[in-house]
């Protein structure tokens, strides 16, 4: 199965290809990794240790890239989207960055995943709800 990873050099990301190509090994599974990341906020070096594997492909480049992004979902059997501008620091410094990665960024693999019947999945952080537990306890009790 080829399978593209928005933010593949993400935490999760990056930890999800590992999965992925170990599976190849320890299954016989034969997934081929796509991976598209800006490095905003991942990092080359989350899958600097899968660079030669023939079945890993990646690309610096942003998910508002819409031929590049066309182009990887044509050739694509699945999408995990998992890019996002994250981090307070970040999303304060470049608010219109952000904008064009989250909305416009999703926006863009939906369309392109829906126009070639590709199955995608999407997951959050806790950026959706922020880190304090007491205003989640606090919303809870009312």
């Amino acid at each position: 199965m080829k399978i593209l990873i928005t933010g593949g050099a993400g935490f999760i990301g990056s930890n999800l290809c590992d999965r992925l190509i170990n599976n190849n090994s320890s299954s016989g599974s034969n997934h081929e990794i796509f991976v598209i990341d800006d490095l905003s906020t991942g990092s080359i070096e989350n899958i600097e240790h899968l660079k030669n594997n023939k079945n890993f492909h990646y690309y610096i480049d942003s998910i508002t890239n819409k031929s590049l992004m066309r182009e990887l979902i044509d050739k694509c059997d699945v999408i995990y989207h998992l890019a996002a501008a994250v981090g307070v620091k970040l999303i304060m410094e470049r608010p219109v960055h952000t904008i064009e990665t989250n909305i416009y960024g999703t926006e863009l693999i939906f369309q392109c995943a829906a126009q070639k019947g590709k199955r995608t999945i999407i997951a959050s952080t806790s950026e959706v709800y922020g880190k304090t537990r007491r205003f989640l306890l606090q919303k809870m009790m009312i």
